[in-house]
């Protein structure tokens, strides 16, 4: 339809019977104040349905020309027109009838971001004006979104390039689709403002289920739900509508299940209208009285705004109290105002711990100023009432007389709650006196720029206030905490997150399923509000949304891919190496080169953090996550810098993202590692990959074995720290991947083959081990011949596990060969005649020829301290040989000297975890044990046996082994 065919502004649809209510409708790109919401068959559901349903609503739609291609002519209007045009238009309306008379909104795709617009243009109007735009944002009490794009549609582009070639024949208008594009500036910014101004604004967001046909043969999901949310809404709704983006607006009888969906919402919420909407008049009439001058302390006296209370449920957190107290009331008078500031993630209790210190100590100043921080006009309307409340004679006072009062009076307490906004600078509210003191609660770390020396992260409450809590809430007293501590560590120690579980076990009388209950419906417990009388309204998760909805979009992605990390100790340096390699896999063997699809991954990582490191850039981007309170930096003693995450705030993301979104950052999350896994340096130092290995750990199976040079790059890292099972898992994997696709005879096949047994050694799994060691033997021997250095190391390795399944003497007579055929071909100094020598050598201490293995154990550290250097693990493992052999010929006193050099250098190089390195510290005790000093043995053996246990698990040779020492030990005492 042409623009001149189309009618603008508003149509009553149904005036109502005595409406207590206006329903408003808007709708979207492209559309028609009354066929946008007609179904096929003729029914317009807002004049043919709703009225049925409810007959207390008068019912408005708008048009607009949102036209993007018309034979006759496009407007050339922007978003911004469009939405000051409705306002204006709204405002008019209204004013002839009820101006506040509660207005409930049905925005459907643009109109949503249309309305957005307009409410902010309400929220920046004048108190001062009578009949104003303020007037439609006060009477605004819910709005219902059907597939808006708060953050762009999809298919925008293709609507572009069809503009451009229709533009031909048709006139056509781009200047709104380019707005709707993702991640637009324009949609960042309408977001931005729109969140302070739907602050007292019930909002359920509709998103479509199925994709739409755009053009022939083609369809697209044109709002999928995380563009069709506003992230930070603490009040939203989210429900699924079960029909394209066109049809979710359109229905054709009552029991349609879409429509019953929006009834039930609508219904719902026209109830409750009036009675918000008439406490929102009462207090814009009080803030407006105070603008014009008209209230006076006579007609209606000005109180002093009253302290937050404390919670009945709250636990006291000596810390902060304690902090609080020394910064806020010195023991010594200070050279600038006493100040604090509490900051950290929302829901941790900070604003509880200010009152509650409050609460306690209020006695102590002469007059204690509450005041909303949230937002810069809420500061100045409490400011005000501060100043008006003193007398009369300061009825017409601004906010900025307070702080000049305050300035020149003495003992007050100024307390500041909520600043989070991080474009709000509080310096003009400060009053400046060292007379008094200011306390301020913020999520916003920037803000301990107001007291650089006296600011506390409220974070996670300690174990005992956490149970505590939980048993308060819920008000039970368990016979045992082992079921409450489990269930306060899975929720992190988060205070929010701990009252909701305690209000959910005293509704249900249920603490041992709570735990099973939470895995299940994690998501719907987190946004469950609370109903604890007025304090803690919100959710968890709805504490979450404000800090992450202001977050700009690349910084949104680096946190979505965080959340496949694990949430502690995530390297800057991994960001950084990664986008060094250009984010690419490491190719192992030119056989098996990574897949295509890694290069989709690249771009999108390139699009988040740049094709070329860039440090600015990067810090920008995790300041801006920071100043939310959603990570903490950390810089250890090597100056090495690390984020840490707390674990709720990772399965918030994680249930915040649609499937679709959640596979492509779980992808994107692998792809990072992968770009920063290399093989290790000549020096065997794996301290890079004991860094990743946590985060590798966290990453989803499907993730790690998604395409074998995949798995062998994670593999590269279990491998260095010696993480057995994990290897064992991938290393079959890619062993049957190359088996399928080279064959079993390929050599890289053979390869993995060889590696896959040297690992099952590892695992303690002999028996299987020494069979696939056969095998890849003969393979060796019969394709590539006896004096093949790979068929000898093959035989080298095999000797080695017959060592270890106890059939010493053909162990033996293998490594004799192994070491001649070596010698012969590479020489006495090649390492690998070396390592020959060196497992001989253990061979012969096995067998009781301990005379030989000491001189050969002798000669071959000599060999290695001179080729390799003394802190290389090859060397090191000599020398915990040696010792071993110099114990056994009782030479005591050097072997202990030896072992314990052995296991200061392995706990510096590979980490106490290390097998290696628990070996040596198990050898060190034995070795105490035989020269009675069974306490420091004791205490070593305890370590071992704990740490096989967790590492190796209890059914290993290893651990069983550990486990008799200490008994042997406990029974010499």
């Amino acid at each position: 339809m042409s623009t001149s065919q189309k009618p603008h502004g508003f149509l009553e649809l149904f005036s109502g019977q005595d409406p207590i209510v206006d329903i408003v409708a808007l709708h979207g790109l492209d559309g028609h104040r009354e066929h946008s919401w007609t179904a096929d068959d003729g029914t317009m559901w807002l004049k043919d349905l709703l009225p049925d349903d409810i007959p207390k609503a008068r019912i408005l739609t708008y048009g607009y020309d949102a036209d993007t291609r018309s034979f006759s002519r496009t407007s050339t209007q922007t978003i911004f027109h469009h939405a000051e045009a409705f306002a204006e238009d709204l405002s008019r309306l209204r004013r002839a009838t009820d101006p506040k008379r509660p207005i409930i909104f049905l925005a459907h795709s643009l109109g949503g971001i249309i309305l957005k617009k307009a409410l902010v243009l309400c929220h920046g109007d004048d108190f001062e004006i009578t009949g104003n735009l303020r007037d439609i944002l006060v009477s605004t009490f819910a709005i219902l979104f059907f597939g808006t794009p708060h953050s762009g549609a999809n298919g925008v582009q293709l609507a572009e390039w069809m503009g451009r070639v229709l533009s031909v024949c048709m006139s056509t208008n781009d200047r709104i689709l380019k707005a709707l594009n993702r991640d637009s500036p324009e949609l960042e910014n309408i977001q931005r403002l729109y969140l302070p101004a739907s602050k007292r604004i019930k909002t359920i967001f509709f998103y479509e289920e199925y994709p739409t046909p755009i053009v022939t043969g083609m369809t697209e999901l044109i709002v999928p739900r995380p563009l069709a949310i506003v992230q930070g809404d603490s009040k939203a709704r989210v429900v699924v509508l079960h029909a394209d983006h066109c049809q979710m607006v359109k229905y054709t009888k009552k029991n349609d299940v879409n429509y019953k969906k929006v009834i039930d919402y609508l219904s719902g919420l026209v109830n409750e209208a009036p009675v918000a909407i008439e406490q929102n008049w009462i207090r814009e009439n009080a803030h407006r009285g105070i603008e014009n001058g008209e209230i006076t302390p006579s007609s209606r006296p000005t109180l002093p705004k009253a302290g937050i209370p404390v919670s009945r449920s709250y636990v006291h957190r000596q810390d902060i109290y304690d902090f609080i107290t020394e910064k806020l009331l010195p023991s010594t008078p200070s050279e600038h105002q006493p100040r604090c500031i509490l900051h950290g993630l929302g829901g941790g209790g900070k604003t509880q711990a200010a009152s509650f210190w409050i609460g306690n100590h209020k006695d102590k100043f002469n007059r204690v100023i509450v005041v909303d921080a949230s937002t810069k006009q809420q500061i100045e309307a409490d400011l005000e009432t501060v100043i008006r409340s003193i007398g009369s004679q300061y009825n017409k006072a601004t906010w900025a007389d307070t702080v000049t009062y305050l300035s020149n009076e003495k003992g007050w307490l100024l307390f500041l709650d909520n600043a989070d906004d991080p474009d709000l600078s509080l310096d003009e509210y400060l009053p400046n006196s060292k007379h008094g003191v200011v306390l301020i609660t913020t999520r916003n770390r920037e803000c301990i720029v107001y007291a650089p020396d006296s600011h506390i992260q409220v974070g996670k409450m300690s174990e005992s206030e956490a149970v505590h809590l939980l048993h308060k809430v819920a008000n039970i007293t368990p016979p045992s905490n082992d079921v409450s501590l489990a269930i306060t560590r899975e929720l992190g120690m988060w205070a929010l997150a701990i009252t909701q579980a305690g209000a959910y076990i005293f509704k249900t009388r249920r603490l041992d399923s709570y735990l099973d209950m939470f895995q299940k419906h994690r998501n719907k417990l987190m946004r469950e509000a609370l109903r604890l009388g007025r304090n803690y309204q919100g959710s968890t998760y709805a504490a979450f949304d404000l800090s992450f909805g202001l977050l700009p979009r690349n910084a949104q992605d680096l946190m979505k891919i965080c959340a496949f990390l694990h949430y502690s100790l995530i390297p800057r340096a991994l960001f950084e190496r990664s986008a060094a390699s250009g984010f690419r896999t490491y190719t192992e063997f030119a056989s098996f080169p990574p897949p295509t699809s890694d290069e989709r991954d690249i771009s999108a990582l390139e699009e988040i953090f740049g094709s070329e490191w860039d440090d600015l850039t990067f810090q920008t981007l995790i300041e801006s996550i920071s100043r939310g309170s959603l990570m903490d930096t950390l810089i250890d003693d090597n100056g090495e810098c690390f984020y840490n995450i707390h674990p709720l705030v990772q399965t918030y993301i994680l249930d915040l993202l649609e499937r679709e979104d959640w596979k492509r950052h779980a992808s994107l999350a692998g792809q990072l590692l992968l770009g920063a896994i290399r093989p290790l340096l000549e020096d065997k130092n794996n301290s890079w990959h004991r860094q990743l290995s946590p985060h590798v750990d966290n990453l989803r199976m499907e993730i790690k074995l998604s395409h074998a040079s995949h798995t062998l790059a994670f593999l590269m890292v279990y491998e260095s720290i010696g993480n057995w099972n994990g290897s064992q898992v991938l290393m079959e994997y890619c062993w049957s991947e190359f088996k399928s696709t080279l064959g079993a005879r390929h050599p890289d096949t053979i390869t993995t083959m060889y590696n896959l047994a040297w690992i099952l050694l590892s695992c303690g799994r002999l028996e299987e081990a020494e069979r696939m060691q056969r095998e890849v033997l003969a393979l060796q021997n019969e394709i590539l011949g006896q004096h093949h250095p790979n068929t000898i190391a093959a035989m080298h390795d095999l000797a080695s596990t017959l060592k270890s399944r106890g059939q010493l003497e053909e162990a033996e007579r293998m490594q004799r060969e192994v070491l001649a055929l070596w010698n012969e071909i590479l020489g006495q100094h090649h390492p690998h005649t070396i390592a020959s020598m060196h497992s001989l050598a253990s061979t012969l201490k096995s067998r009781g020829q301990l005379e030989e293995a000491e001189i050969m154990q002798r000669e071959v550290l000599a060999l290695r301290n001179e080729i390799l250097g003394q802190r290389h693990p090859d060397t090191i493992t000599s020398m915990h040989d040696l010792a071993s052999t110099l114990k056994s010929r009782g030479q005591l006193e050097e072997a202990e000297r030896m072992q314990r050099e052995v296991l200061a250098l392995r706990n510096e190089i590979l980490g106490q975890r290390h097998p290696d390195t628990i070996t040596s510290m198990h050898n060190l005790a034995l070795t105490l044990e035989f020269q009675g000093q069974l306490e420091e043995a004791e205490r070593m053996q305890r370590e071992v046996l704990a740490l096989r246990n967790e590492i190796l698990g209890r059914r290993h040779p290893d651990t069983i082994t550990s486990m008799g020492n200490l008994a042997w030990t406990l029974l010499s005492h």
